[in-house]
């Protein structure tokens, strides 16, 4: 659990008086379990748990009252908004005097894999507590007792929250759990794009967000095509459906060989294998082909996240089926137009063994043609020369037989 300390209370929410935060373990046990494992994947997850013990051991106490950041963020908008600077040449602060079990330097910098860790913990902190406050706080303002029912819990020196109070509450509470869970996702790609500290475990969740087997690969790109707020989370709802769509709409139609090139030219620009094919019309091609496979794709995740109901879903349900078929023929058409300059990408693929079959057929039907007029001509030619050999008088007829 990563919040065992009224420190961490406050810190999360300055007016709460909670001194004993074990009385809430299972209802923040089961919000680690529900809405923040699955985020973290199993084995992150019970690496932090351990991390969390022992950080506490080192340092007492991760709040920011203990060890703050001495550096500014990023001016990056990919960067967490909360707890998290550049980590290197960040130091406890001196004013706290926690004993440090790292060496005997009661101010020494904290290493740059803690500081990365506490900042991470925080904010699995705030995802935790906040989702507990937003479901919880009904059964926090009861009280069940032996023999009297539900009685309401009140404090000394509060007044009594009222019902539109505790439902504004609530809502900014849920509001911030979900800033947390952006925050977290936002982190550990950066983490991921940077040092790597948490990047071989996190890729084990399913809310690992390089999806690498995906024409959408992250939420910044299904942003471009399919509005989803900017929202990791939407994304990772997506991936399963995402998925489904390019497995059963894209790859029958254009073929799993040409479709796995054209998701490796996306991420890691690979270059064709033909030589008779020039690096950059190879590049121009696959960049296009890109864009209005995932168009069509756009469509298709579209068609499938509108829930069948009233009459305007279903018809916007048809509208996305309809334009993801516009889009698909069009690059189907594309990939026509341009199948000698795709090289060894599109050989083997429907699309080339249809039009190879068109092509042989053609020939063929062509032979055919070619064949039937030979044979007509032929036969002419046989019953112009019976009929001018019989329109000679018998005197001047040459004898087949002697």
């Amino acid at each position: 659990m990563f919040i065992t300390r009224e420190s961490e209370i406050i810190s999360l929410m300055p007016t709460a008086r909670w001194k004993k935060p074990e009385q809430l373990k299972g209802y923040l046990e089961e919000e680690e379990r529900v809405a923040l494992e699955p985020l973290l994947g199993t084995p992150l997850y019970e690496y932090l748990c351990e991390e969390y013990e022992r950080l506490i051991g080192v340092y007492g106490d991760i709040t920011s009252s203990t060890i703050t950041p001495t550096k500014k963020a990023k001016d990056d908008p990919e960067v967490p908004y909360v707890d998290v600077t550049e980590i290197h040449e960040n130091t406890r602060r001196k004013d706290a005097h926690v004993p440090c079990a790292i060496c005997e330097d009661t101010f020494s910098e904290v290493p740059d894999k803690d500081m990365v860790t506490i900042c991470l913990l925080r904010i699995c902190q705030r995802i935790e507590f906040y989702k507990m406050l937003s479901h919880k706080a009904g059964l926090l303002a009861v009280s069940f007792n032996e023999g009297g029912g539900m009685n309401v819990v009140s404090a000394d020196g509060y007044d009594p929250a009222s019902d539109k109070d505790r439902d504004e509450a609530r809502k900014d509470a849920f509001m911030s759990a979900g800033r947390a869970v952006d925050d977290l996702l936002i982190y550990l790609e950066t983490d991921a794009k940077g040092k790597k500290y948490f990047t071989e475990l996190w890729q084990q969740a399913d809310a690992y967000y390089l999806h690498k087997d995906l024409l959408f690969q992250t939420a910044r790109i299904l942003n471009e095509y399919l509005d989803i707020k900017g929202d990791r989370m939407a994304y990772v709802a997506l991936v399963r459906d995402i998925r489904f769509c390019q497995n059963t709409y894209l790859k029958p139609r254009i073929g799993s060989k040409l479709l796995k090139a054209v998701v490796e030219f996306e991420n890691d620009g690979a270059a064709s294998q033909d030589d008779r094919i020039t690096e950059s019309r190879y590049n121009e091609i696959m960049t296009e082909l890109a864009v209005l496979l995932r168009t069509a794709l756009a469509f298709y995740v579209e068609s499938r996240k509108v829930e069948i109901g009233p009459k305007q879903e279903k018809l916007a349900r048809r509208d996305s089926m309809t334009d993801a078929q516009q889009a698909m023929a069009m690059a189907c058409q594309y990939i026509e137009e341009n199948l000698d300059d795709l090289g060894d990408a599109a050989v083997g693929t429907p699309i080339y063994n249809a039009i190879r079959t068109r092509e042989e057929q053609a020939a063929k039907d062509a032979a055919s043609v070619q064949a039937a007029c030979d044979r007509r001509r032929k036969e002419a030619c046989e019953t112009s020369r019976k009929k001018l050999f019989t329109a000679f008088p018998a005197t001047h007829r040459i004898p087949e037989y002697k």
